[in-house]
Parts: C-alpha cells; sequence; structure tokens
C-alpha cells in the first residue's frame, strides 16, 4: 500500500496573500499536479493530511482545499492542525457531496490499519493528547492487532531540532510512544514542524513530512526559512520505506 502525505499547507484567505513570501496555494497546486503524475506512474491508494489545511482557518480556504482533494481521485484522510478552525473546516465539508474524504479518519486494508489522533488545543500553538483520546486509541490499537498499524497526527513527537518548533511539539510525546511500543505499532507520521525527519524508535518509524508551504532552516530560533517545499511518499510494504519528493 502506498500513501501520500502531505502537511502543512497553510492555505490563506485568498490566492494573492503570502506567508514571508511564499504563495501557498501555488506550491499546493504544484503538488496536486504532481500527485496526479505520481500516480500515472504507480497505484496510490490513500492521501494523508496531517494539519494546519490553512493559516487561519477562512471557510473559502477549505472549500478550495476540498475541490482540489476530490479532483485527485483517491481517498483521503483530513487532520486538522493548530492553526485550522474545526466549526469552519465541518461547515466546508457539509456544503458539497465530498466522495473521497474519509469521514471517520481511519482505513483499513488486509495488512495495515491506519489510525488518526487529535493533538490540538484550543487556542494553543503545542499539542496534547486528552486522556480519553489516548483510551480510544488503546482500544482500537486492541482491537487491531492482528495487523500493522499506522498513526497519523499533527505535532511531532520527538524534537527535529529547530527550536522554534520544538518549543511546540506534542506535550504528552511520551505517553503516546510509550503506548506504541508496548503494542507494537510501526509508524507515526505527523507535521507541524515544517522540519523533515526520519527516526528508528525501537521497532517503529517515526516521521515529520515536509510541509507543502515551506520548511524552517535546520537549528533556527528566530524566524527564517528555506524555500523548498514537498511531501512523502510511503510504501507500507514488509519494508516500510519512505520517499521525500522535495521541490
Amino acid at each position: 500500500m502506498k500513501v501520500i502525505h502531505l502537511t502543512d499547507i497553510h492555505l490563506t484567505l485568498n490566492r494573492e496573500q503570502k506567508i514571508f513570501d511564499v504563495n501557498p496555494y501555488e506550491n499546493f497546486d504544484f503538488v496536486c499536479e504532481e500527485i496526479c503524475r505520481i500516480k500515472n506512474i504507480t497505484e496510490i491508494e490513500l492521501i494523508v493530511i496531517s494539519g494546519d489545511i490553512t493559516h487561519n482557518g477562512d471557510i473559502d480556504a477549505y472549500r478550495y482545499f476540498l475541490k482540489k482533494m476530490e479532483a485527485l481521485m483517491v481517498p483521503y484522510i483530513a487532520i486538522l492542525g493548530n492553526h485550522d478552525l474545526k466549526s469552519n473546516f465541518n461547515i466546508a465539508v457539509t456544503e458539497e457531496k465530498n466522495s473521497f474524504i474519509i469521514h471517520s479518519r481511519e482505513y483499513k486494508n488486509k495488512s495495515w490499519n491506519i489510525l488518526s489522533i487529535d493533538t490540538v488545543v484550543e487556542g494553543e500553538v503545542f499539542g496534547f493528547i486528552s486522556k480519553d483520546n489516548l483510551a480510544e486509541l488503546e482500544r482500537k490499537m486492541i482491537k487491531n492487532n492482528e495487523c500493522n498499524t499506522a498513526i497519523f497526527m499533527h505535532h511531532h513527537a520527538i524534537p527535529v531540532g529547530t527550536p522554534i518548533v520544538d518549543s511546540y511539539i506534542l506535550n504528552n510525546s511520551k505517553e503516546l510512544l510509550d503506548l506504541c511500543e508496548k503494542y507494537k505499532i510501526k509508524f507515526i507520521g505527523s507535521g507541524h514542524a515544517h522540519t523533515p525527519r526520519i527516526w528508528h524508535y525501537n521497532r517503529m518509524t517515526t516521521c515529520v513530512a515536509p510541509a507543502v508551504v515551506s520548511q524552517w532552516l535546520p537549528g533556527i530560533d528566530t524566524v527564517k526559512i528555506s524555500r523548498g517545499f514537498g511531501f512523502n511518499v510511503i510504501d507500507f510494504s514488509s519494508d516500510l520505506s519512505i520517499t521525500s519528493c522535495i521541490y
């Protein structure tokens, strides 16, 4: 199973508005074109978007996002980040019939179970998974322990070495990582850090995907970005592999 992992698109209120001199719509449009090209080369079973779809939660930005995602004609899971507004996203989703979005934010085939978890704390930049959400996640792990499990979320669980984002990491990451180790979870994918990283944590692969909008320069504690952008293609085969597509 091949999955495309997008994160941190940061669509603004209109196409002319830029973030640090980067136009997020141009990047997102290019990424969608690339996904179409890749689909012609290899089968893509699922797309996961791990948060910060928009920069300020504008309804029109969500409408644009949904229109572009539906045009790809691939099932997709849309997870929200700290820049998103759940109420506005839900309004946009209910306005039109969306055939490919997976409302449960879960996906399962014969070999893999894809789960998502909410890490957003309303009004805060850092992440935290509530006790109830952790308990629900554990129930799902137990229920599906006959197959491999991957988890996607917005906030990164392990520091990437860039202080400007590591200050706003998932605050209770140890609880999550301990739970994942207990149930032999194979993969955790996240965004938020705008700093691509891959770790092998015991028997698990943990990965922060490159942001669609732009990356922070590694190691900085002030605002400095790289214009590079991209996404990951994850091959959930017996030998899990990740291809980072950077442009």
